[in-house]
């Protein structure tokens, strides 16, 4: 992988020198970034074509890029995602954490690749390409470069990104992108659980002050399918996500009210918040677990402590393994609910618009 972005693209060189200074658009940063040493290769009537990029987002960055050319056999026999299927590591790799380059792994040297690269130079040291700004490159044409396929993170979501897949390459070629969800990751919107860090952030989120915001925890599980990216929701406040993450606190329950350490406090605390396998939580492993003797607490611990039906991903078996007894497992949940209570800043709501595309791709040959 190239990755500084310079180096050789097919036969010629090229740079990622500014490219005529600052784009007259009238908004925020109006930057156009690009190289202006194309490649003197061809497909077609042209001598060469270059790609240019702009981003429709508001405040929502492009990270750096998969661009490849190659066959439209490529992508239709090795899809970069198809809708409804779950995710691909590699462009899981690039929606949860900005990374292009397992995609460039995944496609360079196959048969009708002409081109497999990552692209990152956005200049003036941008790590991101803005809202509102654009880059262009020269696309190697020759050969079996007549499909051109570009994907990129969305670095302020949880598992966004965008696709363009085989787009014929053509003079004057236009392509309106629409973000797709990957479905790798759960869209909780914290600021510790996106790829983006915290200098990454607009001075006046609250993000840029959080120093969780360096942290990208992904382990909330997504939906397990790619998808048409919903945007960015109103999660007011963070109300919606102590729902959604926190765990229920052993007082919630009229149950386990006066319940104490040696009895079946342990199975009942998993009924009440969704368990129903039997083996868990009955004695003797007979009977609806809505209508059976549960089992004590040192029943319960042995269980889960040598039973291979359950495993650490569930966090509320993964607790309940480190705890000594019922008391220290509901002390543990008030300690763990209290930081994450204190980590609840998210990401505005603004950042982009599902609605609408939010990347455009324009071809000129030359």
């Amino acid at each position: 992988s190239n990755k500084s972005g310079k180096g050789s693209w097919g036969g010629g060189s090229w740079d990622g020198g500014s490219y005529g200074g600052s784009w007259d658009r009238g908004g925020k940063s109006g930057k156009y970034y690009g190289g202006d040493d194309w490649y003197g290769g061809g497909y077609g009537d042209w001598s060469w074509c270059k790609a240019t990029v702009t981003n429709l987002s508001y405040q929502q960055s492009f990270s750096e890029m998969f661009v490849m050319t190659a066959t439209r056999d490529v992508t239709w026999q090795r899809p970069i995602f198809v809708f409804g299927e779950q995710s691909s590591p590699e462009l899981a790799e690039l929606s949860t954490n900005a990374i292009a380059s397992d995609l460039e792994r995944r496609y360079e040297g196959r048969k009708g690749v002409q081109d497999a690269r990552v692209f990152d130079n956005f200049d003036y040291d941008e790590k991101f390409l803005e809202g509102g700004a654009k880059v262009s490159f020269r696309i190697d044409t020759g050969g079996y470069g007549d499909r051109l396929t570009i994907a990129a993170g969305l670095p302020f979501t949880n598992d966004g990104a965008w696709v363009l897949e085989h787009g014929h390459v053509y003079d004057g070629a236009e392509y309106f992108v629409n973000a797709i969800d990957t479905g790798d990751e759960g869209n909780i919107q914290t600021c510790w659980s996106v790829a983006a860090k915290q200098d990454d952030f607009p001075v006046q989120s609250e993000c840029a002050d959080n120093d969780d915001a360096d942290d990208n925890d992904d382990r909330i599980p997504g939906e397990n399918f790619v998808h048409h990216h919903r945007g960015m929701h109103d999660l007011d406040g963070g109300d919606d996500l102590e729902d959604l993450l926190q765990f229920e606190e052993c007082d919630d329950f009229d149950d386990l009210e006066d319940c104490n350490s040696g009895s079946d406090c342990l199975a009942t605390y998993f009924y009440e918040v969704g368990f129903d396998d039997e083996a868990l939580l009955c004695r003797g492993q007979r009977g609806d677990a809505s209508n059976c003797d549960f089992k004590d607490d040192e029943q319960f611990l042995r269980f889960i402590d040598n039973s291979n039906r359950y495993d650490d991903d569930d966090a509320y078996i993964r607790l309940a393994r480190n705890s000594d007894d019922f008391d220290d497992f509901c002390d543990r949940i008030t300690d763990i609910n209290r930081e994450l209570n204190d980590a609840l800043k998210i990401l505005e709501p603004w950042l982009f618009d599902w609605r609408t595309a939010i990347a455009k791709v324009k071809i000129d040959c030359y």
